[in-house]
């Protein structure tokens, strides 16, 4: 993995994270490399700089505006988006993290207001309040199959929209990135953690959508990144639903993972407070044990539909062992387990050391396996590009 921290594993994977999501390297290179020599611990200047970052972004559009260059400040304004919700990752609880949330929201929101992009807010009520999403459409008349998409445990509905991007939409299926239990607005303005049963939250999205007319609700795969591989497979386990099942990053036993990095652990671990805080515990012991109820060692066999796990050889998030126990145990007929080697690239988690081939990849295996609508063979090409 390119470890712009040589040695600090979760810096260099924030790094990571926000040049998959559209980010620059010449930003992180000029903004980040003093920290390169100070203190691992500094979360102040690591603050600083990613906010410095994004407002040196935002300064740039807002004189785009001013010029009518409005897509080119749209562009800048989500890069501002990406930087503010990276950076706010590390940062424990408290005003600080909340004002750069806060910021990533208003950089979002006018990246929407200018840039020429098809995406709408939705808001789908559920036993947890209020679920706010944006649905990005393909560009036809017909309503077109969707995909749900979970992110993992820090990552918000902005940040998986500037990830997945139109690659979904492109191929005639529409995408919803949304906020569940334990992410986004919801554990951050509300306070609302996780839960094991997410076929919960699933199948209130499903009934939403099986309420519009502008998409196809009789099918809805779920697609779960990272932690959400859990998500994307509780639901389809429990969902009848659900039409298909990816899980990019395998998933077998959550709370054995968690359990294991927190023994492991060398030096402060961010564990310590997320993990509470995701779960819903006022300790980190507590939260481990709350954990252990997200095990797929009984849920795995209940998946019947068409699935694909994608995975890294070398993740050091999900061991590729648990990825390869999880496919064994599957229930579906039709299943497929893609692992990325590092001689090919994509060998880390979520392969944010090249993640442009898996995203293809399901996109594409998600094209044959929801009814999208049939086009002539040269414009399929053009669309899987």
């Amino acid at each position: 993995m390119f470890e712009f921290f040589p040695g600090n594993h979760a810096w260099s994977t924030t790094v990571n994270l926000a040049l998959m999501a559209g980010g620059s390297l010449g930003d992180v290179q000029r903004w980040l490399s003093p920290l390169r020599d100070a203190p691992a611990a500094d979360l102040d200047a690591w603050a600083a700089a990613w906010a410095g970052m994004a407002h040196q972004q935002e300064l740039i559009a807002a004189g785009d505006v001013k010029d009518g260059y409005l897509a080119t400040a749209g562009a800048r304004y989500l890069r501002a988006s990406v930087y503010h919700a990276s950076g706010q990752r590390q940062i424990p609880l408290g005003p600080a993290k909340s004002e750069s949330y806060a910021a990533a929201l208003q950089a979002f929101g006018n990246a929407v207001d200018y840039a020429p992009v098809s995406l709408e807010r939705i808001h789908v009520d559920s036993p947890d309040g209020t679920l706010p999403g944006y649905l990005i459409a393909p560009d036809t008349a017909d309503p077109q199959p969707v995909v749900i998409v979970y992110g993992g445990l820090d990552l918000t509905k902005e940040l998986l929209y500037a990830v997945v991007g139109d690659r979904f939409a492109r191929r005639g299926i529409t995408c919803l990135v949304i906020d569940t239990p334990g992410a986004g607005e919801l554990i951050r303005l509300r306070g609302v953690p996780s839960r094991p049963d997410y076929e919960v939250p699933t199948a209130a999205i499903i009934d939403h959508l099986e309420t519009r007319h502008d998409v196809d609700g009789r099918h809805v795969a779920v697609l779960g990144i990272s932690f959400g591989g859990y998500y994307a497979a509780r639901s389809a386990a429990f969902e009848p639903r659900v039409s298909a099942c990816v899980s990019w990053a395998g998933t077998w036993d959550s709370g054995a993972v968690w359990r294991r990095r927190w023994n492991e652990r060398s030096g402060p671990e961010p564990a310590s407070w997320f993990l509470p805080w995701v779960m819903g515990t006022p300790s980190i012991e507590e939260a481990l044990t709350r954990m252990e109820q997200w095990t797929l060692a009984d849920v795995w066999p209940r998946v019947r539909q068409p699935l694909l796990i994608v995975h890294g050889e070398n993740d050091r998030e999900i061991p590729v062992a648990d990825a390869r126990r999880a496919f064994e145990a599957a229930g579906s007929a039709d299943k497929r387990l893609r692992v990325f080697t590092a001689d090919e690239g994509g060998a880390e988690h979520m392969q944010t050391d090249d993640p442009g081939p898996a995203l293809n990849l399901i996109a594409d295996w998600l094209s044959l396996h929801l009814p999208v609508a049939p086009c002539p063979p040269g414009e399929r090409v053009l669309r899987t590009v």
